[in-house]
């Protein structure tokens, strides 16, 4: 008996004293709160119970036992991910291109403006302060030009995913083609069980120069880039396709299958959607709670993001917190602000709050 006991009590040292080191090592750790991808959401529902497979010949590769989905079941995602999250039922006549992400889907759209004109075309933002990837894709793009002038081509939008987590009304834009980035328009981020770029979706019905640019990884399986861009424009369709095509890098299979079942068995369950809002909701408010006494201001207190951007520098945080944030030099703002994301896996969220309330 004597000696099962002290095996219990070995075990339970050799737990405690691995708690401790691993505690220890938190303690040290450098947070990086510099990225967007949800890894709070893919705490909750990863792993996947699925089994990925190597590449198929004539195939995208991907899961085996649902090799045989196609591109029908990847746009009825689509569509039901309107109809259930917006209530929203999409133009008959709306093309839906698949790819790698949203990035890949703008500059898809990029190649199929200046293929539909047939000259270079220009782009800009109405924002200030805005992604520098927007202004980077244009870069490699043959015939296309980013501009500071308001008179561009293209105006694009990322609402309310944005540094300040604006929202642009299409009628505000002057620019012929509008695109809006929306991957941050979800339920689990804003709230609102409707689009927070209603106007935009009315619009869109109207309007066949307005495209719409989401993705799929903000559901939980961050990495996944399953993304879309929707439009009304054949010939944009045709082009953006051709695109996609020609960088041989179509939506894998793996990540559209990721994104079927991240989406029918979790994004669909409002108790998980609650959840996850509800704790960004809180996190902005004990943030919120204790900044005053840092002298932190925050740009986007009031607005739809799941992330606070702040006027202290990324070397700010770093000396004080050992916490990593985002330059606003990444915005095309001055490096005196800079952006935290929230969405922290609880643990380093946890170590990051007895670091900022200490």
């Amino acid at each position: 008996m004597a000696k099962y006991l002290l095996l219990i009590l070995l075990i339970l040292l050799v737990f405690v004293i691995t708690k401790k080191n691993t505690y220890n090592d938190l303690e040290k750790e450098t947070i990086i709160s510099n990225v967007g991808d949800p890894y709070l959401m893919a705490d909750s529902i990863t792993p996947l119970t699925i089994t990925l497979t190597g590449d198929m010949p004539n195939e995208n590769g991907g899961l085996s036992y649902l090799k045989l989905y196609t591109d029908k079941q990847n746009q009825q995602l689509v569509h039901d991910y309107h109809k259930d999250s917006y209530n929203i039922i999409l133009p008959p006549d709306t093309k839906i291109i698949l790819g790698g992400g949203t990035t890949m889907m703008i500059a898809a759209l990029y190649y199929a403006l200046q293929k539909k004109e047939n000259r270079i075309i220009t782009v800009n933002t109405n924002n200030n302060i805005y992604y520098l990837v927007h202004k980077k894709l244009t870069l490699p793009a043959k015939n296309v030009e980013w501009t500071e002038n308001k008179d561009a081509d293209l105006a694009v939008v990322s609402s309310p995913n944005n540094p300040l987590g604006l929202i642009i009304d299409p009628k505000d834009l002057q620019q012929k083609y509008k695109l809006y980035d929306v991957v941050y328009d979800k339920y689990l981020f804003t709230g609102k069980h409707t689009s927070v770029n209603k106007n935009l979706y009315e619009e869109f019905k109207k309007n066949k120069n307005i495209f719409i640019a989401s993705s799929f990884s903000k559901l939980g399986i961050a990495g996944s880039r399953f993304g879309f861009l929707l439009t009304r424009d054949n010939d944009i369709a045709k082009y953006c396709e051709e695109y996609v095509n020609i960088i041989s890098v179509r939506y894998p299979t793996t990540g559209a299958t990721v994104a079927r079942i991240a989406y029918y068995k979790y994004f669909r369950n409002q108790n998980w959607q609650n959840y996850i809002y509800n704790t960004i909701k809180s996190r902005r408010e004990l943030f919120m709670k204790h900044a005053q006494r840092y002298g932190i201001h925050i740009y986007n207190k009031t607005t739809y993001a799941p992330y606070l951007y702040t006027n202290k520098n990324a070397s700010w945080w770093l000396s004080k917190f050992n916490v990593d944030a985002r330059k606003g030099s990444d915005f095309n703002d001055t490096d005196d602000n800079s952006r935290l994301n929230l969405m922290l896996s609880q643990n380093h969220w946890d170590e990051f709050m007895r670091r900022f309330t200490k």
